[in-house]
């Protein structure tokens, strides 16, 4: 009995010394077993992701729009807008707001590519977000300021012209206080619009001579009309040169030259006949040719009617979109300082053409009197068919 109970203990002692295992009926283990061990799972990396926003939605972009950044699980680093053809966009970030330094063109596609700085280093340092944005299917429209930095005479208003019409008064208006004008020496003057793609800055009285004009609109930006946007500024100058006023008397058949206040030349001419005749008004010279051929189909007579003519001429300065000109005319110098015999032109002899062709510029005024039929503001630069208040009348500020 004593032997039998020294084995049974011995064998309980050597099993706990080796670090064995006894089980119960009931399948647990005794005081003195191990747990199975396992390995600590990997974490997943939490790279840094980008949101691009702005004003309307990513597929239709408007040209004013910003770009906002919004960054989980890091910070935007820097930011690189690309267009269609790989292009860098020069823009500026400001905080996580990013402004294209021109509005975006309509009606197409660019990439933003940024790189974020990653909270989580397993992710690595850094990552690099790639987002496509389309612009607007919309037209756009265009401005332009005629006889910009050509020497120009005292007659010629500032002239914005607009590739297509802005017929909304709020627009129109938006467009007239976008503009700014810089006068040296300084004179009074005011905006008006004498049609629906004309925006025009005239003084009070002609210009005086030498005076430098300095034009400038922040038009990016704006709307002409529900569909159309200006996409682009405009700048630019005027320089005035001489004080160069032709006047034309029709009943007298005779043109004066007055330059800077003084009569310098008078010569015998001839203007329209009965059923064509020259129009009285202010007009401003458009453009010259120093030869030019004349179809008389372009002013609506045609090539069966008696009066109808095709000639090339010389020494040609235009007053009117309707066919008016200051011309030499050879054919009809028997007729000059004595009847009106043409078909709405100024003639001249070649040699006084010539002179008066070589003397002025675009914007010198033609004063025409005399004769029944006057002179419409849609006829030719007809900023000078209005008084003063008229002219400001004009004006949709």
């Amino acid at each position: 009995m004593a032997i039998a109970g020294c084995a049974k203990s011995d064998s309980l002692g050597e099993a706990l010394s080796s670090g064995g295992s006894t089980s119960s009926a009931s399948g647990g283990t005794t005081a003195g077993s191990a747990a199975p061990s396992s390995a600590t799972p990997t974490p997943t990396p939490t790279p840094a992701t980008l949101t691009v926003t702005a004003q309307h939605p990513l597929t239709a972009v408007q040209p004013t729009d910003t770009l906002t950044f919004t960054a989980s699980h890091g910070t935007l680093r820097t930011v690189k807008v690309l267009n269609a053809k790989k292009e860098t966009v020069d823009g500026t970030l400001t905080g996580t707001t990013w402004k294209p330094k021109v509005p975006f063109r309509l009606s197409s596609t660019y990439t933003v590519v940024a790189t974020l700085a990653n909270a989580d280093s397993s992710a690595g340092a850094t990552v690099d977000s790639t987002t496509t944005i389309k612009t607007l299917q919309a037209d756009s429209n265009t401005a332009s300021l005629l006889y910009e930095g050509s020497p120009v005479g005292v007659g010629m208003p500032v002239i914005v012209k607009f590739e297509n019409e802005v017929v909304d008064a709020t627009r129109r208006a938006a467009i007239q206080k976008a503009m700014t004008i810089d006068v040296s020496p300084a004179q009074e003057g005011a905006w008006g619009w004498i049609d629906n793609t004309q925006l025009m800055w005239r003084p009070k009285s002609y210009w005086k001579a030498g005076t430098k004009v300095q034009v400038s609109g922040k038009l990016a930006g704006l709307t002409t009309s529900s569909h159309r946007w200006l996409l682009d500024d405009l700048s630019g100058t005027l320089d005035v040169g001489d004080s160069r006023i032709i006047k034309v008397s029709i009943p007298n058949h005779s043109l004066s030259v007055v330059v800077n206040g003084s009569t310098v030349k008078t010569f015998p001419c001839t203007t329209g006949k009965d059923g064509f005749v020259t129009r009285s008004g202010t007009k401003v010279i458009i453009e010259r040719e120093s030869h030019m051929v004349m179809d008389a189909a372009t002013v609506g007579i045609p090539t069966t009617s008696p009066d109808y003519y095709k000639l090339a001429v010389d020494w040609a300065m235009r007053e009117t979109y309707t066919g008016e000109f200051i011309h030499a005319a050879p054919w009809s110098t028997k007729s000059q300082g004595l009847a009106n015999v043409s078909h709405g032109c100024v003639g001249l002899a070649t040699a006084n053409a010539k002179w008066l062709f070589n003397l002025c510029r675009a914007g010198d005024v033609v004063e025409t009197t005399g004769s029944n039929r006057t002179f419409k503001p849609s006829e030719g630069i007809g900023c000078w068919c209005y008084d003063w208040s008229g002219w400001q009348g004009l004006s949709a500020v």
